[in-house]
């Protein structure tokens, strides 16, 4: 994937906090601000296609009553907690 510079303005007090922030996760200012964009655009991004298809598939069992789901108390109570 290529990549393009962008120039960007942001005042002092948002780059004090994201440098707090950066050093925290032990990563330059540069990295955390590209790091952090980049994981925010994954969120937006659409679903890929084998998890569209698998959910399809899910919904299809569930609709068709072949989907078993369990509570969080059965959950628990089979793994004794």
């Amino acid at each position: 994937m290529g990549k393009t510079k962008k120039l960007i303005e942001l005042d002092n007090k948002t780059i004090e906090i994201l440098e707090k922030q950066a050093k925290l996760q032990k990563r330059s200012l540069k990295n955390y601000i590209e790091y952090t964009l980049e994981d925010t655009a994954i969120r937006y991004s659409e679903p890929s296609e084998a998890y569209k298809k698998m959910m399809d598939d899910m919904i299809h069992r569930d609709d068709k009553g072949e989907l078993k789901t369990y509570t969080w108390d059965e959950i628990k109570a089979q793994y004794g907690r």
